[in-house]
């Protein structure tokens, strides 16, 4: 068996557990070549990682950043990300700790269900260069640095349809996500098996400033006004970048996709009832 990773919250109930992995896979067979904690703050950019380490699979013991950021850090490849919740929500890490031992063999075995969850590109362009990218597996977030101005973004699509939003920002979420940020900005919720992406603008100047549910194929591009105060662009809530007037922030599908390990006692709609409430249970 070729590596596993344990990126693991470094607080102490996940650090206790990943103890408890590490023994575990010390007397599992075939065991691992090497087993690596990864202990990394969530602000560290997933080239960071090291060359020498090759998962096969990837555990994430923490809450929903923790796995974002395994994702980003491990997942691109298309490892299998076992996501254990050990935060308060955990909509990605939706394995509980009770399960985590009876999910854990199966994946070692390479026999439990995945899921895939596609992503985004996002790449921000100035003076036709560019300045920064990011994979995105919840959302990318244009926002205002200054909190008594409203920015104006020039939102467009496929490089031809145009809106201009008068706003506090703007969220490019994946289906994935649609349930983080954008959800709280009265977003739409979105299955992620759908090849779609979500548009919102955050608290908008007019009522008639609606979220977008666009193929996954789009190209979006938000153009920073000239005039526009600091703002920044925030990935997956952990990496900020400061933006510039004249800056375009361009989203578009990634060829990479994160796998993660299903739980095979609950749903996707399971999940939004537990967590969210949408649903009320019939009796």
């Amino acid at each position: 068996m070729r590596d596993i990773v344990i990126a693991v919250r470094d607080t102490p109930e996940p650090l206790k557990l990943a103890e408890w992995t590490v023994e575990f896979l010390q007397g599992f067979t075939p065991g691992p070549r090497k087993v690596l904690v990864d202990r990394s703050p969530l602000t560290v950019p997933p080239a960071s990682r090291p060359e020498d380490v090759f998962p096969y699979l990837v555990i994430s013991l923490g809450g929903d950043g923790t796995l974002l950021q395994a994702a980003r850090r491990w997942g691109l490849s298309g490892t299998p990300i076992l996501g254990v919740n050990m935060g308060t929500l955990g909509f990605l890490a939706e394995v509980e700790c009770a399960r985590y031992r009876d999910l854990l063999i199966p994946a070692l075995k390479g026999e439990a269900a995945l899921e895939e969850r596609r992503l985004l590109d996002i790449t921000v362009s100035r003076d036709g260069e560019t300045v920064f990218s990011a994979p995105v597996l919840n959302d990318a977030v244009v926002d205002k640095g200054a909190p008594s101005r409203i920015l104006n973004l020039r939102l467009s699509v496929d490089g031809s349809k145009a809106w201009s939003y008068r706003a506090d920002g703007v969220i490019l979420s994946t289906t994935t996500g649609s349930t983080a940020y954008n959800l709280s900005a009265g977003g739409p919720v979105v299955h992620p098996s759908l090849p779609a992406l979500v548009v919102t603008p955050i608290c908008p100047f007019t009522l008639s400033s609606r979220s977008l549910v666009l193929p996954l194929d789009s190209r979006i591009e938000v153009a920073i006004d000239e005039s526009a105060p600091s703002i920044f662009l925030t990935v997956d809530g952990q990496m900020t970048f400061q933006l510039a007037a004249g800056d375009s922030v361009i989203a578009v599908r990634s060829d990479s996709a994160v796998r993660l390990v299903k739980n095979p006692h609950r749903e996707y709609l399971d999940t939004l009832q537990l967590k969210l409430g949408l649903f009320q249970k019939d009796r």
